[in-house]
């Protein structure tokens, strides 16, 4: 049977440039690691796919419509691959399940029914979870300057306000992610995403090929 692991965490903490650099190490060879791995199959964030779709300047503009199209885009894709069932290939998604944390983030409720959906499909797939954890702070350093080129599609009067959005949003979501990585059901290992780019994606690889 396949296997499937999310890559979560807080925002700005390393997840797409692991995912990415994964992936370009195994374009290189089919046996990048050395331990006859099985290829790898990332699967686009559907938050970014839902977000895109509606031209949203972030996840605190994301309404309760929104979550329901992210969490639909999860189920049918998961849904998709327990049909096809190929045990030669890892999927790797970004968020999946964790989701449900940033939607609790910005005040939408009702999000708690869908978890024992996410669980029953999750535990079909034999998943496992990584997760980088880097603090609110550090976050904020990183992905402020991305929020500021953002202010440019609003009102001078607004900006401040939105800035300040952007940062309480990261504080709520980081609680909410933490709890969620405990109470998961799966196996799982949690790093340090508070280093230099190179040596999280080392101790990242590490726990990826431990889990898979």
């Amino acid at each position: 049977m396949e296997k499937f692991i999310i890559i979560g965490g807080p925002q700005a903490t390393g997840k797409s440039s692991f995912i990415t650099t994964l992936k370009e190490e195994y374009q290189k060879t089919p046996d990048p690691f050395g331990k006859e791995s099985s290829p790898i199959f990332p699967l686009q964030e559907s938050r970014q796919v839902i977000a895109h779709q509606y031209m949203l300047q972030g996840a605190i503009f994301m309404k309760r419509k929104h979550e329901i199209e992210v969490i639909n885009c999860d189920f049918n894709r998961m849904d998709t691959i327990l049909k096809r069932y190929n045990n030669q290939i890892t999927y790797v998604d970004e968020c999946n399940v964790f989701t449900l944390a940033h939607a609790s983030a910005h005040g939408i409720v009702g999000m708690e029914k869908y978890l024992n959906s996410y669980i029953k499909r999750l535990k079909k797939l034999r998943t496992r979870i990584l997760f980088i954890d880097t603090p609110v702070e550090i976050s904020w350093e990183r992905r402020k300057s991305s929020y500021e080129q953002r202010l440019i599609y609003f009102l001078k009067k607004d900006r401040e306000g939105i800035m300040q959005r952007y940062h309480d949003y990261l504080e709520k979501t980081y609680l909410l992610l933490m709890k969620m990585y405990e109470d998961i059901p799966f196996p799982k290992v949690m790093i340090d995403g508070n280093q230099e780019k190179s040596e999280v994606y080392k101790r990242a690889l590490n726990a990826f090929l431990k889990l898979s």
